[in-house]
């Protein structure tokens, strides 16, 4: 009779924990811009409270944190401290990276080339990465290089070829300037780096949806977004507000005041940081370089970001819509537009309230009430404070608990984790099965 308890209650653990996983997949998830701090219009600042002026700037949005593993040259992971290894994996895309910079200076069709003929820690399906994934390497609180440099210690200050051809200027294609950050395209006869990467690539451009209600889904990133464009133009400050302030009604009229007022759809808007908003740049045409099918009316002109140039706070990172760039721009220029985006794979923290959790630590879930849970399965199997144990905190604090659907998924967790742990306890080999099944997700999670 224990056996099929155990086995009814592994059939249970298995479907809410997969429902949980998978309620979160997304097949190309946008890695953080790594900015960590507040700006006005000339300096760092404390980050704003809501209401304040300029609230709702990148770092109060953290989500999806710059994430790497060193490789050796079969392909196993090492310590962060580490001081040989070959190859880097971003746990965030999924991809691997080459650790080196690619020897010598190139042209475009060279780099295409050496990187398409590597063979390196036994594989030999390198490639150049799009800009696309080449721009996502890129941490906005650094410069010179703007890398983490513990992972890629020889990245130089210059600029490095992606695989993206310009359509705009037919003799160059794309790259991203290592010194201060910017995406801009090169004359492909000119010299520039290369670094190799491999796996898969993202941003086929047919993943939108169109709401129906003046917004539009991005099934790849699970961000949405606002169709229009923002009715005329702002500096930063006040792209800033626009955002933090607009409100879908039930009816379909955007609005802009409380948030929280009654008939509101949506009220969570934000203006989107900086590799979010590239993320819906389309290079395979210009003028605008967007899906316009899903964006009508797109200007061919600068879109604020949310993110500051951290080498000089009196910047801050719009994406011109034209081609694609994205360069810095002085905040209080007006004239740019804006477009908002809300919901996706995280959200604020800034307005999370304490939830207690029996035998562990205390977490945060946003815009939930405090409610005190019994002690988490995980934490039975691998320990309070191991790497597994933190992985699922973050899925479910940063995650989960910060949207209708994955809160009610946590209670249904929390509900039979009593059971859960107890049978964990009493039988090695249902520990041993639950832990297999976990270890077997954890890779879709990271």
């Amino acid at each position: 009779m224990d056996k099929k308890i155990n086995l009814f209650l592994l059939t249970i653990f298995f479907v809410l924990f997969s429902l949980s996983t998978l309620a979160l997949a997304v097949d190309c998830p946008i890695p953080d811009t790594g900015q960590t701090k507040c700006y006005d219009n000339t300096q760092e600042i404390t980050c704003p409270d809501p209401g304040q002026s300029f609230y709702g700037q990148d770092a109060q949005y953290p989500c999806n944190p710059h994430f790497y593993t060193k490789l050796d040259e079969n392909g196993n992971d090492l310590p962060d401290d580490a001081t040989e290894w070959a190859m880097v994996r971003d746990n965030v895309t999924g991809l691997i990276w080459q650790k080196d910079t690619a020897p010598g200076t190139y042209t475009w069709e060279q780099a295409l080339s050496y990187c398409a003929g590597l063979t390196l820690a036994g594989y030999d399906d390198w490639r150049l990465p799009t800009i696309m994934e080449l721009t996502f390497l890129v941490d906005r609180d650094r410069h010179d290089p703007t890398i983490n440099t513990t992972y890629f210690p020889n990245t130089v200050s210059s600029y490095y070829w992606s695989s993206t051809p310009c359509v705009y200027y037919p003799y160059g294609a794309w790259g991203v300037r290592f010194g201060d950050g910017y995406v801009l395209y090169g004359v492909k006869s000119d010299d520039g780096y290369g670094r190799a990467v491999r796996s898969g690539q993202c941003g086929s451009f047919d993943n939108f949806i169109d709401n129906g209600d003046g917004t539009v889904t991005d099934t790849d990133t699970g961000l949405m977004w606002q169709k229009d464009t923002t009715p005329g133009t702002y500096n930063w400050q006040q792209a800033l507000s626009y955002c933090e302030n607009l409100i879908l009604n039930n009816d379909g009229k955007w609005t802009s005041g409380n948030p929280n007022a009654s008939g509101a759809k949506h009220n969570d808007w934000r203006l989107p940081n900086v590799n979010e908003l590239h993320s819906i740049v389309d290079y395979s045409t210009y003028g605008p370089s967007i899906n316009t099918t899903f964006f009508p009316n797109t200007v061919s002109d600068l879109y604020w970001s949310s993110t500051t140039d951290a080498r000089n706070p009196g910047n801050a990172w719009p994406v011109r819509f034209y081609y694609g760039g994205v360069l810095d721009y002085g905040k209080s220029s007006h004239g740019f537009y804006g477009r908002a985006v809300r919901s996706g794979q995280c959200g604020s923290f800034d307005t999370s309230t304490t939830t207690t959790i029996s035998g562990s630590t205390t977490s945060t879930i946003s815009g939930s009430t405090t409610t005190t849970v019994p002690p988490c399965p995980t934490e039975t199997l691998y320990g309070e404070y191991s790497q597994q144990t933190e992985l699922l905190r973050y899925l479910r604090d940063n995650v989960l608990s910060t949207t209708p659907e994955g809160q009610e998924l946590l209670k249904l967790y929390y509900q039979w984790s009593p059971a859960i742990v107890k049978a964990v306890e009493g039988d090695e080999e249902f520990k041993a099965q639950v832990k297999k099944m976990i270890d077997g997700v954890l890779p879709l999670i990271r």
